[in-house]
């Protein structure tokens, strides 16, 4: 490895906030196969089978720490949460952050194309460089690390609504609390026929009344059903 290569990836690992033992492992999760298709004689190995494990060792960590953090959730929504978080998007947005572009080295053809900044080529070096992190130390280390580069999408409340069923969640917390299931009723239709808003209501339970708006009775209901969820579960501790 040359010393502009070495100094590269020195710099990489302080925004890693990790020191590799074996740097070799950094740099081949971060070389493509086109690189060494037309580079032979470099003897460097492409980032491809880190890519595989690193995305096996990602999915555990993020389903352990989401496990961990939603408590209350079921597994369908739980394995969506993780679809989102560790889908091609915001893996290569980390990988942009931390500048893995600048570090991958390329072939020509792959270079010329933009091959740093294509999603794919990132998202696939962000999983290997997390590979190259579990290789060159331990399942706890590497979690520790996922858990604060991924923060911000496991903070994400949008992110936890947009997965999660607050209609069947309501309503199994309905019949558990009141042995009865949630009353909706549409209250209002406003608008043109094609830009119509619908409000509707939830009654769930002798005390919880909360309103939804949307531009479907499906999407007025969710919010509703939302509200009322949030409602009876931060006062029951359910």
């Amino acid at each position: 490895m040359d010393n502009d290569r070495l100094q590269q990836l020195t710099a990489l690992q302080g925004k890693l906030s990790y020191a590799f033992r074996n740097m070799d492992l950094l740099s081949t999760a971060l070389t493509h196969r086109s690189y060494v298709n037309e580079n032979p004689q470099s003897g460097a190995s492409d980032n491809e089978r880190l890519e595989f494990l690193g995305d096996a060792v990602l999915g555990l960590c993020v389903s352990d720490l989401l496990m961990k953090k939603h408590a209350d959730f079921a597994e369908g929504t739980l394995s969506k949460i993780r679809s989102l978080m560790v889908n091609e998007k915001p893996l290569a947005d980390l990988a942009a952050q931390l500048g893995l572009g600048d570090c991958l080295l390329l072939g020509r053809g792959e270079e010329h194309s933009g091959g740093r900044a294509k999603e794919s080529l990132l998202a696939n070096a962000f999983e290997a460089v997390i590979a190259a992190i579990y290789l060159d130390s331990s399942f706890s280390k590497t979690k520790t690390l996922i858990r604060r580069l991924m923060k911000p999408l496991m903070n994400d409340q949008a992110l936890a609504a947009q997965s999660f069923d607050y209609k069947t969640a309501l309503q199994e917390l309905c019949q558990k609390k009141y042995k009865s299931a949630p009353l909706y009723t549409l209250l209002a239709e406003s608008g043109p026929d094609h830009d119509k808003i619908f409000e509707i209501e939830v009654a769930a339970g002798d005390s919880v009344r909360e309103i939804g708006r949307g531009k479907s009775k499906k999407d007025a209901q969710k919010q509703a059903a939302q509200k009322a969820w949030e409602s009876l579960h931060s006062e029951n501790g359910a």
